[in-house]
């Protein structure tokens, strides 16, 4: 008798839900975690087929199952735990894992259901997904904004190194070009000093053929430094995108 109490005191108090049904589908039995999980008050499922907590299309296989069961003793649920879905009173349905167990009482045979909701575990894990998702998301948008700011990165890099290959090109021709530029500004000017002591001397005899001959070269290398001056200038405008570079064909 105290054995009885208290597996009744056991039954009643069980988080997971327990419900007990005969031989042909029929409710016996619900404790008050089955009947919470359902929706349902004490004695509304009392005598109503199983099936009735089934959604579709578990709810009209169901008593195919039982019977082949009953006849062939072929197992589908009985001594195996899955997951399935139920049907509350409310017509919502909610994931549980079902383990389905069955005892000789009395000279007939009784099914008892152990109901493990998972809903809030599937909540969890749907939470769970949602978050991984958006996280993935998250680094593939970082990752491919990291990946332009490296591409812009590299572009930068490779016209800064262009740029500054160009600005040594350009230095080069420069240091070279004033050499020589300092070579050929030192000629004439080397040629018009001695032209001005000459004439100073042909002054002084009043040889003025002499005199006209000097002007000239004095005028030829004035020409000429005024020539040279004009390519450096050009030069230096062309550097500074004053001059553009004009283009024109001709035969060879």
């Amino acid at each position: 008798m105290e054995s009885t109490k208290l597996l009744q005191a056991i039954i009643e108090t069980a988080i997971d839900g327990i419900i007990t049904i005969d031989n042909r589908g029929k409710i016996e039995s619900l404790n008050p975690s089955a009947l919470k999980i359902f929706g349902y008050e004490e004695g509304e499922l009392i005598g109503e087929n199983i099936s009735v907590l089934m959604p579709e299309p578990d709810k009209s296989r169901h008593d195919g199952y039982l019977i082949n069961y009953q006849s062939t003793g072929e197992k589908k649920i009985i001594g195996k735990g899955r997951e399935v879905r139920g049907l509350r009173k409310d017509g919502s349905q909610f994931p549980f894992r079902l383990a389905v167990s069955e005892v000789q009482y009395q000279d007939r045979m009784i099914y008892t259901g152990f109901i493990h909701d998972l809903s809030k575990e599937k909540e969890a894990e749907e939470s769970l997904k949602k978050y991984t998702n958006e996280l993935e998301e998250l680094v593939e948008n970082r990752t491919k904004t990291l990946k332009k700011m490296l591409h812009k990165l590299e572009v930068a890099k490779e016209e800064s190194n262009t740029s500054l290959e160009k600005e040594r090109k350009l230095n080069r021709m420069k240091s070279r070009f004033v050499s020589m530029a300092s070579h050929e500004f030192r000629t004439p000017l080397s040629s018009m000093q001695l032209s001005v002591v000459l004439i100073e001397k042909y002054l002084r005899i009043s040889d003025n053929v002499q005199i006209l001959k000097h002007l000239q070269k004095i005028k030829n290398a004035i020409a000429s430094l005024n020539s040279i001056l004009n390519d450096f200038l050009s030069l230096e405008k062309l550097d500074t995108g004053i001059v553009k570079p004009h283009y024109d064909s001709f035969d060879i």
